[in-house]
């Protein structure tokens, strides 16, 4: 289906292939070795094969690339000195090397599963990688990648083909090591028991004996006042039917929890693993699968089987958390191996926000992100936020993300941001001040995107779930194929990328949640934000900044950032950025919020994720019924065959700027009309999403 792109290369980095020793991999095990879907080729690059492993690391603590990492002086040594722990990894490449087109896909795996098929290939099935669903469009694999993922985090629970690392835990001075720990729970209905650790997460156990004098609050929203739930009210475990079951992860509470209250936990909990170490696996990893002919016992590369040659460019991917992965690997200077030599030649941070992580201190939690109204204790926003230096008004510190790290090493940056991270993950920080007074232009070695409309997953129609409006249906994957191709295009022969797209205060398409509000069209079915995400500063400490230790948990808050919101159009839609054809050519309103329905307990909290579809009255008539400003669709367009017309005019300009593939010009235009079509036969006094389903492939 995708003509594979070939580049002819510029040799961007010269590798001294002197073995596993400088990539700190000793030893890589190949655990399962299969033809990929029973060797089913994809066009000129023919057939794949699928291997998963394991790696184990050995790293210095004492070498400077590692000194960012937290408790890393605590962990155990081997005779050597090092440190040692162990990683999955799945690794897919064409069988016949000479087929590939040179480059690595490296995906920074989101709580273990793997995203970038599904992102690109429109692939569905999860992390077996077994069956057609799994090749989707075959997008990437007609292109000629190949694609590598490695575990990097040590709390997602086993299975499902997650990928995992087995990080170290820590002792000071030979006794094991505790601390005050925050769970929190936030449920949408009633219910006597609930976890209080992250999503996909197994959390800290705590300490038994200290059990007793663990402490549960609850507030009714993040800035209210916490009140002490009595201690005997509640105990760890779960109730299952009328059976309790004693779990450290899960609490009974007399009463049941109330939807919509938000519940924190504070306990003591033992060994902390050194969490940064997950972020050095990313990087040695990398740095061995490019770099290396055999592992420290003369195992040999599984990407150099059979004569291949290294990796002419390494192209990085993250996404939503791991998009925030790479972002706390840029601000800690991890983007080097050993010797200095950049590991990643380009990185595309998707839907990453403006935060980092929970990724590198003590008892960290790499599941947890700040979210309007929620999980607003855990380190996920700080300063420093963009590519370029900005001073902060509060400390006067002035700093960028790539300040850390050699200049060398710094990867070419793509940022990618849809219109929800601006509502519910403080977006705006990569581009504007901290104080929002001023628009902050990206580093020369970032793009930064602003994908007008979207929301954080592309296409989840067809179930309002606990949202006031039926989610956005938006499909923007044509989108970030393109995108991917000009980031490798800027990265393997240094062909200047699209311009930087986002919403600019100078020409007021950002602004504050009053103006968004004054600027809104009335339109009948919609309710509007009461807020938005502006993140806290929080105090963990004196000892949290230089060492990564907590003394107070739960932290206090102090002033917020600054973050502002794209500014809509008179029919709702988002100023500036990159506008599918969808949005150039609309049905209706999308938006990058959505809020919580009556029944969730808290009817004017944000959904983390998702944005809303309010679509346009079919006629006239109908629109004055409705009393809905925004025109008609019939008023806009004369037939179908006017709208298909929009579409494929918006479509072909996009193809024209290298923004959507020769491929996805056809499928583009008709999936709109199937919109159309749906819209047009939806009965308005139906307030069900049934019409926005769509066979996602």
């Amino acid at each position: 289906m995708y003509r594979r792109v070939l580049h002819g290369f510029v040799a961007l980095v010269v590798w001294a292939l002197a073995g596993a020793a400088a990539a700190e991999v000793v030893r890589v095990e190949v655990l399962e070795r299969a033809p990929f879907l029973d060797g089913r080729g994809f066009g000129a690059v023919g057939a794949y094969e699928r291997l998963r492993g394991r790696l184990t690391f050995a790293v210095d603590p004492a070498a400077p690339g590692n000194a960012t990492i937290v408790d890393l002086k605590y962990a155990p040594r081997d005779a050597d000195g090092r440190v040692s722990f162990a990683a999955d990894f799945l690794l897919l490449r064409p069988i016949d090397p000479a087929r590939a087109n040179g480059r690595l896909l490296y995906e920074v795996n989101n709580r273990g599963g793997i995203g970038m098929i599904g992102l690109f290939n429109d692939a569905r099935g999860g992390n077996a990688l077994d069956t057609e669903a799994h090749a989707g469009n075959g997008f990437l694999f007609e292109q000629g990648y190949t694609l590598l993922s490695t575990g990097w985090t040590w709390d997602v629970p086993p299975g499902d083909g997650r990928l995992r690392a087995d990080l170290p835990t820590i002792r000071v001075e030979g006794r094991a090591v505790t601390g005050k720990v925050n769970g929190e729970i936030a449920v949408t209905r009633p219910t006597p028991s609930a976890p209080h650790i992250g999503m996909l997460s197994v959390g800290y156990p705590p300490v038994e004996e200290e059990a007793a004098t663990a402490v549960l609050t609850v507030r009714e929203r993040a800035d209210a006042p916490r009140t002490v739930v009595p201690r005997a009210a509640w105990r760890f475990g779960r109730l299952v039917g009328e059976t309790f079951y004693a779990d450290p992860a899960w609490i009974t509470l007399e009463g049941g929890f109330k939807p919509g209250a938000i519940y924190t936990l504070t306990y003591t909990a033992r060994e902390p693993r050194v969490v940064g170490l997950g972020l050095v696996a990313i990087r040695d990893a990398i740095a061995f699968f490019r770099g290396a002919d055999a592992d420290a016992h003369g195992t040999p590369n599984p990407l150099r089987a059979g004569g291949a040659p290294a990796p002419q460019a390494v192209i990085a991917f993250g996404n939503s958390q791991s998009g925030r992965v790479l972002a706390a690997m840029l601000e800690l200077g991890l983007m080097a191996d050993g010797r200095g030599q950049p590991v990643i030649d380009g990185a595309l941070l998707n839907v990453a926000g403006g935060g980092k992580g929970s990724f590198n201190y003590r008892f960290a939690q790499a599941s947890r992100h700040f979210s309007p109204d929620v999980e607003m204790d855990f380190p996920t926003d700080w300063f420093p936020f963009s590519t370029a230096a900005s001073t902060d008004p509060v400390t006067g510190q002035t700093a960028s993300l790539l300040d850390r790290g050699s200049a060398a090493a710094i990867p070419k940056l793509f940022f990618v941001n849809t219109s929800a991270e601006y509502w519910a993950r403080a977006a705006s920080l990569v581009h504007t001040t901290v104080d929002a007074a001023a628009d902050l232009p990206p580093a020369d070695i970032a793009r930064l995107y602003f994908i007008a409309g979207g929301q954080h997953t592309p296409a989840s129609s067809g179930e309002r779930r606990n949202f006031s409006a039926c989610r956005n249906p938006l499909d923007y994957r044509p989108l970030m194929r393109a995108l991917l191709l000009q980031l490798d295009a800027w990265t393997t022969l240094d062909r200047a990328p699209a311009p930087t797209a986002v919403p600019l205060l100078s020409q007021d398409q950002l602004g504050s949640l009053v103006r968004y509000s004054e600027l809104f069209p009335q339109i009948p079915a919609a309710r509007l934000p009461s807020r938005y995400l502006e993140p806290p500063r929080l105090d963990f400490g004196p000892r949290f900044t230089a060492e990564g230790i907590a003394d107070i948990v739960p932290p206090t808050a102090g002033a917020a950032f600054a973050t502002r919101v794209p500014l809509p159009d008179a029919d709702g839609l988002d100023h500036g950025g990159l506008r599918m054809p969808e949005i150039v050519a609309p049905l209706g309103t999308y938006t990058g919020w959505n809020l919580q329905n009556a029944d969730t307990g808290a009817p004017d909290r944000l959904g983390r994720w998702d944005g809303s579809f309010f679509p346009f009255a079919r006629t006239e008539n109908e629109r004055i019924a409705m009393r809905d400003p925004r025109p008609s669709i019939a008023e806009r367009y004369a037939s179908r065959e006017a709208y298909v017309e929009a579409v494929a005019a918006a479509t072909l300009s996009l193809a024209g700027q290298e923004l959507i593939l020769s491929a996805d010009v056809n499928p583009t235009i008709e999936r709109a009309g199937r919109l159309y079509d749906r819209i047009m036969a939806r009965d308005p006094a139906d307030e069900s999403c049934d019409y926005l389903k769509e066979n996602r492939n």
